[in-house]
C-alpha cells in the first residue's frame, strides 16, 4: 500500500466512524431522571460549555477541532499532524474517567450512568487518525 493510500484510507475512515458516531447516543446520564443523551447535542453544545460554566467539558470537546486541524496538517504532510491526533485522543479518552458532567446551563452536574456507543465511536474515529498518521509518517521516513 502506498503512502499516499494510506493517507487518504485513514481520512475517509476516521471521518465516516465520527460522522456514524452523531448519530448515535453519547451517554446516560441521571439529571432530573434518567436521559441519554444524543452524540450531536453534545457535538453543537460542546463548543459553547463554557458558557455555562462547563469549561472541563469544553477542553474534551476541543478534542473534535484538534482532529479537524490534524487532518488538514496530514493532508500537508505536516508531521505535526500526529501530535494534534494524539492530543486530541488523549482528551477524548480521559472523559471516559468522569463520573459528571455538565447537566444544564445553571451549572449543574449530571452523573453519568453509562457512556454509550456514540462516545466510543467518536474516540475510535480520533484513533484511527492517531495511528493512520503514525503509520504514515513512519513508513515515510523508512523509505
Amino acid at each position: 500500500m502506498n503512502f499516499k493510500a494510506i493517507k487518504i484510507l485513514t481520512i475517509i475512515l476516521s471521518l465516516l466512524i465520527f460522522f456514524i458516531s452523531l448519530n448515535k447516543n453519547a451517554v446516560t446520564i441521571d439529571y432530573q431522571g434518567i436521559k441519554t443523551v444524543p452524540s450531536l447535542d453534545y457535538f453543537f453544545m460542546g463548543s459553547i460549555a463554557f458558557l455555562g460554566g462547563g469549561l472541563l467539558e469544553e477542553i474534551i470537546w476541543l478534542a473534535n477541532p484538534l482532529s479537524l486541524i490534524s487532518i488538514f496538517l496530514l493532508l500537508m504532510n505536516k508531521r505535526s499532524s500526529y501530535k494534534l491526533s494524539l492530543s486530541a485522543l488523549i482528551l477524548a479518552v480521559s472523559f471516559s474517567s468522569w463520573n459528571e458532567l455538565l447537566g444544564a446551563e445553571s451549572g449543574a452536574s449530571a452523573k453519568i450512568i453509562s457512556l454509550e456507543l456514540g462516545y466510543y465511536l467518536w474516540v475510535l474515529s480520533i484513533l484511527i487518525l492517531t495511528i493512520g498518521t503514525y503509520i504514515y509518517f513512519k513508513l515515510q521516513k523508512d523509505e
